[in-house]
């Protein structure tokens, strides 16, 4: 059995029990690579937040776009007036849409509007031919960084128009 006298401030016996300056290397080196792992989690749950808020920066400005749009009314006069914000109409804008760029909460977000003539009047009805139905999509990517995904909104407008459809 090991003494200890205080008073010499001596150790007696055979052995003493403690930590070797190995198994303290062991266990630091243990405590690094959790410690790295928490590290590499809180950059990971930065840049999802951060990409997050994007999203939904992005959806509040197509959400906005497309009540715009809900708010011009499809009308004969409106269903071919070309498309402009703010002032414009519902006219088919062609398979690659009409590209802005806006700023919301100090961020940059290109929209794209695309409108298309889904379904058109039949013949020998009145106004045969012209669009009767419009499919308007919305996408706003976040403009500098490609990594990030972009927000699109779909939606459909129809007009009254008398007839077999």
């Amino acid at each position: 059995m090991a003494q200890i006298n205080f008073d010499s401030a001596t150790i007696q016996g055979d052995s003493v029990a403690g930590f070797t300056l190995i198994e303290t290397s062991i266990s630091l080196v243990i405590m690094m690579i959790v410690g790295l792992g928490v590290a590499s989690l809180f950059a990971y749950s930065t840049r999802n937040n951060t990409a997050a808020n994007d999203r939904e920066l992005a959806m509040s400005v197509a959400q906005k776009r497309l009540e715009w749009l809900r708010s011009v009314p499809f009308t004969t006069t409106t269903r071919n007036l070309a498309y402009s914000f703010p002032n414009g109409g519902l006219g088919d804008t062609g398979g690659s849409g009409v590209t802005e760029n806006v700023i919301a909460a100090g961020r940059s977000y290109d929209v794209t509007t695309v409108i298309q003539d889904t379904a058109t009047v039949p013949a020998g009805e009145p106004d045969a031919n012209q669009p009767m139905i419009k499919t308007i999509s919305i996408t706003v990517t976040p403009t500098g960084d490609t990594s990030r995904t972009s927000v699109t909104i779909t939606t459909q407008r129809s007009t009254l128009v008398p007839g077999i459809h």
